[in-house]
């Protein structure tokens, strides 16, 4: 992604119409007795973009459907009023604009760049003020659907590009709102999809779609699945085990059709094995060696076994989960740290979906070894706990579901993601949570009171220095999507993961180099 700066013309913040008046106008305002007239846009800088129409001062203003509005001492009964369509200006110096040039559909059409600018004190930077801003984030699109570099503009307002990002083992995968694929990283298994380098330091074009079908889901660890809004599912990546197309042997590097998917509702990805779902059936091919695809086959499946219907589907290093319809938790697969809530010791496989009773539901994540859940805002976790993953504090393995240790001052959490040996959340004030391995720097610790620095056993805040909408986790990095519309990452980035351009690991937050164009 570009460096986010302020477009040419674009300086300044929109103040809403009532303050900026106030702001504007000044005490001078309030000594006019009779109606303040103009004859170029000069006279009108009271307050920023103040132009000069039909003899009056006009500001910025969005609720105006010309995109300005009256002073509020202007004459002929105009004061107050929006500026009406065919208005025109007087005088045709530099800094007046002529009402021709505005689009009478849109408040955000304005000709910026014949808006009058404003010049720092000597010595001082020069800034360039206009009049509605336009074009960061959230704000409106400017003239010809632009926005700030990093960001897209959808519906007539600026937002990130961004749509989804997903963490392999060492790679990661983003969404882009137009519905393209992009990744980078690693790419020896060919996980990138389309590229033949070793690995991508930067985001490489991954799949295109067609608009009429654009992606919108994404998983991978060392394969990549996509699904598309028709429900189609593709696959790429290492196929040892048959999990990107049971008919081949080897890695496939081409987006590859998964017809027996159906019209899938969502798809998931393990080490070895894919699962997919719709209202009726789920499908599962790849390894079964540890029963993570249901039933007594061998593998590699397809194999299809029926479903009440699933709202969210996860998969693990060999196990799987399902948080279906009627809230009730599934899982099946492999048990032996007990990552399916059940003694390893009697049960070290489950074959079929088994219900683990848990009320409240509202998200799962599967990491290697561990499961964890979000039950009414708070998370709960079972399985492999050697490195903190469970975020108890106890560092035990835990066969029967466990409080993370969330701060007081943690909100609701809202979503959740588990890497191999590390898991994260985001809480319901954008803040971001997370607990378990630190071994290549993926939770960015600080050694504590013991010098420890290589786990932590309880959730501890990371600070990115934006809120946070979405977080993903890999084998040993972890990346962000935040509220100004980028993508941070950091942990190890041996083979590019963190997208910056280098392959040198990242100790803090960095920035997705991510082309919006």
């Amino acid at each position: 992604m570009h460096e986010r700066g302020t477009s040419s013309g674009f300086g300044g913040r929109w103040v809403p119409s009532s303050v900026g008046l106030a702001m504007g106008l000044g005490i001078a305002s309030c000594l006019r007795f009779d109606p303040f007239t103009c004859e170029s846009s000069t006279a009108c800088d009271d307050a920023e973009g103040g132009v000069c129409a039909d003899g009056f001062c006009a500001y910025p203003d969005l609720d105006c459907a010309e995109g300005l509005r009256f002073d509020e001492f202007a004459g002929d009964g105009l004061g107050g009023e929006c500026v009406g369509a065919g208005t025109t200006t007087s005088a045709t110096d530099a800094g007046t604009v002529t009402m021709s040039s505005l689009d009478a559909t849109s408040p955000t059409s304005l000709d910026t760049t014949s808006l009058p600018t404003t010049t720092a004190d000597s010595g001082s930077e020069s800034t360039e003020d206009s009049g509605p801003a336009c074009g960061s984030m959230g704000e409106a699109c400017c003239a010809g659907g632009v926005c700030d570099p990093g960001l897209a503009c959808a519906n007539d307002v600026c937002g990130s590009c961004i749509a989804a990002i997903e963490a392999g083992d060492r790679h990661t995968c983003a969404v882009r709102s137009d519905g393209q694929l992009f990744c980078w990283g690693a790419n020896e298994l060919g996980q990138l999809g389309n590229s033949r380098a070793p690995f991508e330091p930067l985001p490489v074009l991954a799949i295109a779609t067609e608009p009429d079908n654009p992606i919108v889901e994404v998983s991978a660890i060392r394969h990549t699945c996509v699904r598309s809004e028709a429900g189609n599912v593709r696959c790429w990546g290492d196929n040892a085990s048959g999990q990107v197309n049971p008919g081949s042997p080897s890695a496939i590097a081409v987006p590859t059709p998964a017809p027996w998917a159906g019209t899938s509702t969502h798809v998931a990805t393990g080490v070895s094995h894919t699962c997919s779902t719709d209202d009726v059936t789920t499908e599962c091919w790849g390894s079964n060696a540890e029963n993570q695809l249901s039933g007594a086959a061998a593998g590699p499946g397809p194999i299809e076994f029926g479903s009440p219907g699933y709202l969210a589907l996860e998969l693990g290093g060999s196990h799987s989960c399902a948080l279906r319809i009627d809230d009730s938790l599934a899982c099946w697969g492999n048990n032996a740290n007990g990552q399916l809530a059940q003694d390893p010791a009697t049960v070290p496989t489950v074959v079929d979906p088994t219900v683990i009773p848990i009320e409240g539901l509202q998200g799962i994540a599967l990491g290697r070894a561990h499961t964890c859940v979000i039950v009414d805002g708070a998370v709960q976790c079972w399985g492999r706990n050697d490195l903190g993953q469970l975020g108890d504090g106890s560092g035990a393995q835990q066969i029967a579901p466990v409080s993370a240790a969330l701060p007081d001052e943690a909100g609701a959490i809202v979503s959740i993601t588990a890497g191999t040996h590390h898991t994260c959340a985001v809480d319901d004030g954008q803040r971001l949570w997370c607990w378990g391995s630190n071994d290549n720097g993926q939770l960015m610790l600080e050694p504590d009171g013991m010098g420890n620095d290589l786990f932590t056993l309880v959730p501890v805040q990371l600070e990115v220095g934006e809120g946070v909408l979405e977080v993903t986790t890999g084998q040993t990095h972890t990346c962000a999507r935040t509220e100004d519309g980028r993508v941070l990452c950091w942990g190890t980035n041996s083979t590019g993961q963190i997208g910056d351009g280098t392959t040198n690991f990242a100790f803090e937050p960095t920035e997705v180099m991510f082309d919006c164009g």
